[in-house]
């Protein structure tokens, strides 16, 4: 069931879930997003570093963990199928509470799930719920038992227990009778690097596991908010930004909002006319769609365009540029060792490596020049298998490294939608990371594994949305992008319930199912 949420969305697509949309909504703001009575706003609080950064960093310090997670991941590099239930590149959190009296949670608010999962105070002998806040059902005087039995599928792992009832608090705002997962089993060993508790999908509920109705589609039918919009303001240059529920707020964009129908009521998905660069179009052979999607840090894509792509912007693969590296300092050294017949643990021990931090990477090496060799042991088969191997070795999750000196001679990336460009400088595309006091450059774009039948599918994350100002218009099935405003010198408002004296947008009737 690894893509369990992806069968969803194409049976909600064969089911006839496509959405048609007027004229009327096209280039300009819709109605819903003008004004509202309830706009409440959520502090988006930025993690230093992604759950995916944070273990690449713990594994650096322990190599017993290192061989735990490339044993499970199948290999070092090894890059198993990211779904878009993917909470391993998530950034951003906010703070929820759950029962009476509240327990405080931090959540990743992501457009691409439907669910909201807590660990659950059953969860017991996993390291990852150990570190991790839990919900104790025993100590909330609103609890109601359900008992359904839940279970997800993410790249790292299987997450799953069963659901529950309880008041959802957000900022003060009280979500009455929200179902919601209790994890007994977290998503692998991996979820130790993750700084939040949970995930509080806001997808559509036609892709929620076990038809649970999201906790927005509850604030609508609550009446907790006169419009069924909600809009996120990443603030990337700043330390908060701000998701606001109910409507958007202009402070935080410049210019219009621009429109895009979906295609579909699962993600929030809609056709992409085009994503180019240097010359190159990767929707032109093929017609692209894609979802905007809080959860992940990056930009995602079919893995082969994805290579094109970092390659023209000049980036190699992390595990690439670290193996080239050591092969620079230990080039006659390793000659010497493989060329004698030493297998990959001697070999290492003899360079300094095993034990340490680059065991793996180093064992990973000598294996692949073996591979490539064969029997062919020659000091001039070895030298130019060295230079080879490190090109065969994938980095995790398919993450690329560029030169931080290029940015300013890196290429623009431009992304088309509902025909008007959006255009993303190598400033906003590249992320940069603190590793051990150096900085790295890390390119945002990530070779998305999926069945063939997505076809040219793409996930427009941070590195898309930290830009655009996104808003997300449920009464008109849309998604709105405009141009962030630069929050570097002021920080966005606190959570606070605000009143408008603007036209309320009616409620979006027949929501809940």
């Amino acid at each position: 069931m690894l893509f369990r949420s992806l069968a969803l969305a194409l049976a909600a697509v064969a089911a006839g879930a496509a959405v048609p949309l007027g004229e009327k909504n096209k280039g300009a703001e819709s109605k819903s997003a003008a004004g509202t009575a309830k706009l409440h706003r959520f502090t988006l609080n930025k993690l230093d570093r992604t759950p995916r950064q944070e273990l690449a960093r713990m594994v650096r310090k322990d190599p017993a963990l290192a061989e735990r997670v490339a044993a499970a991941a199948g290999g070092l590099g090894a890059a198993p199928s990211i779904d878009v239930h993917n909470f391993m590149d998530a950034q951003y959190y906010i703070d929820i509470e759950l029962g009476t009296p509240p327990q405080a949670f931090k959540v990743v608010p992501d457009t691409g799930s439907s669910n909201l999962w807590i660990p659950s105070s059953k969860c017991k002998f996993q390291i990852p719920c150990f570190i991790h806040q839990k919900y104790s059902a025993a100590d909330s005087s609103t609890y109601k038992a359900n008992g359904t039995e839940f279970s997800i599928q993410y790249g790292s792992g299987a997450c799953s227990g069963f659901l529950s009832e309880d008041v959802l608090t957000m900022g003060g705002v009280a979500i009455k009778g929200q179902t919601f997962a209790e994890v007994t089993k977290e998503p692998g060993i991996a979820f130790i690097a993750a700084k939040f508790d949970g995930i509080m999908g806001l997808a559509f509920q036609s892709i929620s596991v076990d038809h649970v109705v999201p906790p927005f589609y509850n604030m609508v039918a609550q009446g907790l908010v006169d419009a069924p919009i909600f809009a996120f303001y990443l603030n990337r240059h700043g330390d908060e930004g701000e998701l606001t529920v109910g409507g958007t707020d202009p402070t935080h964009y410049t210019g219009p909002i621009s429109y895009v129908p979906l295609s579909n009521e699962t993600y929030w998905m809609f056709a992409m006319d085009d994503l180019e660069v240097k010359g190159t179009s990767y929707c032109s052979d093929e017609p692209c769609f894609a979802i905007a999607d809080s959860g992940t840090s990056l930009l995602a894509g079919p893995v082969a365009a994805v290579a094109d792509l970092n390659k023209k912007i000049g980036a190699v693969g992390i595990l690439e540029a670290e193996c080239d590296q050591m092969v620079d300092m230990y080039e006659a050294m390793l000659e010497k060792e493989i060329e004698s017949g030493l297998d990959p643990t001697a070999v290492c021990q003899q360079l300094g490596e095993c034990p340490g931090s680059n065991c793996l990477l180093c064992k990973t090496l000598v294996r692949e020049v073996k591979k490539i060799i064969g029997k062919n042991e020659t000091k001039a088969a070895i030298h130019e298998a060295l230079h080879e191997a490190c090109s065969e070795i994938p980095s995790p999750g398919g993450e690329s490294a560029v030169d931080c000196d290029n940015l300013a001679t890196m290429p623009n990336v431009d992304i088309t939608l509902a025909g008007k460009v959006f255009t993303l400088t190598p400033k906003e595309y590249v992320l940069e990371v603190d590793q051990g006091g150096a900085k790295q450059c890390i390119s945002g774009f990530m070779g998305l594994n999926l069945p063939a039948r997505m076809g040219n599918f793409w996930i427009l994350g941070d590195v898309f949305m930290g830009p655009y100002y996104t808003v997300f218009d449920l009464g008109n099935k849309q998604v709105g992008f405009a141009r962030a405003a630069d929050g570097a010198k002021k920080k966005p408002t606190k959570p606070a319930h605000h009143k408008s004296a603007a036209t309320a947008t009616p409620k979006l009737a027949g929501l809940v199912e």
